[in-house]
Order: structure tokens, then C-alpha cells, then sequence
């Protein structure tokens, strides 16, 4: 478990969630041209959170990584 959060690990998730809210706002422009119900609108959500989450758990991993 993590104590501390390492400097990296912040500049990591900025990053993450900066790359993850730009794709979502052209994701959603996308949408917005043409003709999408509900549901495509939760399926794209539900993957830019799924993207999101993916991110930082590879920011944890890469941290937890023992080095010699």
C-alpha cells in the first residue's frame, strides 16, 4: 500500500486525466454530429471511466515496480 504519493505518480495521473477529459470532449463532439441514442452515450462514458481507471492502475504498477 502506498504511504506516500510519489511525484511521479501525480505528474502520471495529471496526464492520464488531462489525455482521458480531451478524448471525452472530442468524443462528445463526435456524438453530437450525428444521430446517437442514449445508450451510445452511457457506452461512451462508461469507456472514457474504464480508460481513466486503466490509466492509473498502470501509473500504480509502473510505481510498484522493485528496483535493484
Amino acid at each position: 500500500m502506498l504511504s506516500t504519493i510519489s511525484p511521479l505518480l501525480t505528474v502520471w495521473g495529471l496526464i492520464v486525466v488531462t489525455s482521458v477529459l480531451f478524448f471525452w470532449r472530442f468524443l462528445r463532439f463526435a456524438l453530437s454530429t450525428c444521430d446517437a441514442d442514449n445508450m451510445t452515450h452511457g457506452l461512451a462514458h462508461l469507456f472514457c471511466l474504464l480508460l481513466l481507471s486503466a490509466g492509473l492502475a498502470l501509473g500504480v504498477m509502473i510505481y510498484n515496480i522493485p528496483v535493484r
